[in-house]
């Protein structure tokens, strides 16, 4: 199962966002950035849709880049348009594109991962994975499971299965190759505590029912100004910060993206709290519009119970979990890239996943934290004492968008 990344309330008090100087944890190179950033304007120009939508085109089966060797790989069923091969002939300088066959399509495997989600949420006998997604290279799915002897998100027991078993039944239902490898449940993650009018990502949050979350992004839906957050936070009531100021009331949710909606009191910042947990300047940055993840490509979170991390590794897409027994499909999947830093932590959940798209201080919004996963993690010091992650599970972006109407500056 996944982390749900709930916690309990802290109690220092962060000052309103402000400018400065900060290095997080996974820094990246300026030069790295920008090829990625040239990279994923590429990977938008192939599909020529939202990155939730890519699996409508015909042929397209994934894509992969590595930003430190300005490369893309994209994977392809039958032939390739014209328009795509002249794209990949013309590559901007410094960034070199091939192309590699595939047995499937990510329609396929998009249809391949929801018989095994539906066979899980039915509780089919045998069907024990907590998670599922398509290969990147198109050649079929990943599942993960827990080795112990319950369902994932029940108190239904299973018998004990060996990872082989797990792959090879889920392939009978899949009708692909499967891959199968043990993971700890999935954990969903739900404290920076006095934030204020125009409000920040990666802020306290105390949800309605008391429980403490981190907020989002704060877009505009029309001429109102919101908020966004995790819907297991909560999808009525009223919102306030760590400190009992009220933001907001919840206006709507969708429980399958893990999104909730809060009018709020005042309007939106722009901004993301970046740095430490417990930074005492308040230090944010500046969001600058919305973009797709790809995988290989490097993101950032922030949540108000550890801080902020970086140089993290998107390793799948169109993921399909199982976050304490609810099931969320199409989300993305980023791992740190060595022992130096966490991915997230309990009590991060519903904050902000964001990348550079120069380099420099502004971040492109990336979606919304949903659960950790992977497996657990040495914290570093946190608001309060959790559990941590080096693996986040998070809704792009893109479809929260598309749902709710939004625009991000």
């Amino acid at each position: 199962m996944l982390a749900l990344l709930t916690a309990v309330p802290a109690h220092a008090a962060a000052a309103p966002p402000v400018r400065g100087a900060h290095r997080p944890d996974g820094v990246v190179d300026p030069g790295v950035l920008r090829r990625q950033a040239a990279l994923e304007r590429l990977a938008d120009a192939i599909t020529g849709v939202p990155g939730h939508r890519r699996a409508t085109v015909p042929g397209y089966a994934g894509h992969t880049i590595d930003p430190q060797q300005g490369l893309l790989t994209l994977y392809w069923h039958g032939d390739v348009p014209k328009r795509i091969t002249d794209l990949l002939e013309h590559t901007p300088p410094g960034i070199t594109a091939t192309v590699r066959q595939t047995p499937y399509t990510l329609w396929q495997l998009r249809e391949a991962r929801d018989r095994l989600v539906e066979a899980a949420i039915r509780g089919d006998a045998d069907a024990v994975w907590n998670a599922a997604g398509p290969a990147a290279d198109g050649t079929g799915l990943s599942v993960t499971y827990t080795p112990d002897s319950y369902t994932p998100g029940t108190d239904r027991r299973h018998r004990s299965l060996t990872g082989e078993q797990v792959a090879t039944h889920a392939a009978e239902l899949a009708g692909v190759p499967v891959d199968a490898a043990p993971s700890v449940a999935l954990m969903a993650t739900a404290t920076r505590h006095s934030d204020a009018s125009p409000w920040s990502a990666g802020a306290e949050l105390t949800a309605p029912g008391n429980a403490f979350c981190t907020s989002g992004f704060g877009p505009w839906r029309g001429r109102t100004a919101v908020l966004l957050t995790a819907a297991h936070c909560g999808t009525s009531g009223t919102y306030k910060t760590g400190t009992g100021t009220e933001i907001g009331a919840a206006s709507d949710s969708d429980i399958g993206l893990d999104i909730t909606v809060i009018n709020t009191n005042g309007g939106p910042s722009g901004r993301f709290y970046d740095g430490a947990w417990d930074n005492p300047s308040g230090y944010s940055k500046r969001v600058v519009g919305a973009g797709h993840n790809s995988v290989g490509g490097l993101v950032c979170d922030s949540g108000a119970m550890s801080g902020v991390h970086c140089g993290l590794k998107v390793t799948k897409t169109e993921y399909a979990a199982s976050v304490e027994g609810t099931w969320h499909k199409d989300m993305d999947v980023a791992e740190r890239t060595d022992g130096s830093t966490i991915a997230v932590a309990q009590g991060d959940r519903g904050g902000p996943v964001f990348a550079s798209v120069t380099g420099g201080e502004d971040m492109q919004a990336r979606g919304s934290i949903v659960a950790g996963g992977g497996q657990k993690a040495v914290c570093s010091p946190t608001s309060t004492r959790t559990t941590c992650y080096d693996t986040v599970l998070y809704t792009p972006i893109s479809p929260v968008v598309d749902r709710f109407g939004l625009s991000l500056a």
